[in-house]
């Protein structure tokens, strides 16, 4: 008996001291560029999806969703020289998906325009097509377009948004680590006590 209990402790100390990757961290977007976004000026930036050990997905596409005053352009040429505008589509990637896994760096170039001046709010996310366009990963980047140049300090250099909330550690996922640890501590307390008694 007393070697299961050891058995069983040894194994959630193990389980505890792994730091578990999750989907959201596995995937994750930026969008870079360089300098103020200015009304109906193109502007050159970089799409760029990351993977860090990232679980195999054989059929994978980029859902891209944008809400302001107007359509923008955001124009990206695909491996056959064919140029797409993606605030169009709504998406980009072939329309069976691609695959993802492990290590890697896409970097998409695009050229956009943004015929009105106002906020923007643009929400990149990788569904998975073979499970109902489940979410993998989302970002969400606010833009400010300006009718003019704007001022100094406003320009931003290689854009880096923050993550949305749940691409964090969840509540549920702390209240798991609790959970766990509590067991271990109950666990080498009924040992210690057992061992005591015997």
């Amino acid at each position: 008996m007393k070697k299961i209990v050891c058995f069983i402790i040894m194994f959630f100390m193990v389980f505890c001291s792994i730091n578990p990757v999750f989907a959201q961290d596995e995937y994750r977007f930026d969008l870079q560029y360089t300098g103020s976004i200015v009304k109906n000026i193109e502007k050159d930036a970089v799409v760029l999806l990351t993977g860090v050990g990232g679980t195999l997905y054989t059929n994978v596409q980029i859902k891209v969703d944008i809400k302001g005053p107007a359509t923008p352009k955001l124009l990206a040429t695909d491996a056959t020289g064919v140029e797409h505008d993606i605030a169009q589509l709504g998406s980009w990637g072939p329309q069976g998906g691609f695959a993802v896994q492990g290590d890697f760096e896409n970097k998409t170039p695009i050229k956009a325009t943004f015929i009105e001046e106002g906020s923007y709010t643009i929400t990149l996310s990788l569904i998975d097509l073979t499970n109902n366009n489940s979410v993998i990963t989302s970002k969400v980047i606010n833009l400010e377009v300006y009718e003019d140049a704007a001022p100094q300090n406003n320009i931003v250099e290689n854009n880096v948004i923050q993550e949305l909330p749940k691409t964090g550690t969840s509540i549920w996922e702390y209240v798991t680590y609790v959970a766990v640890l509590a067991i271990i501590f109950w666990m080498v307390g009924m040992y210690l006590t057992n061992k005591k008694i015997a």
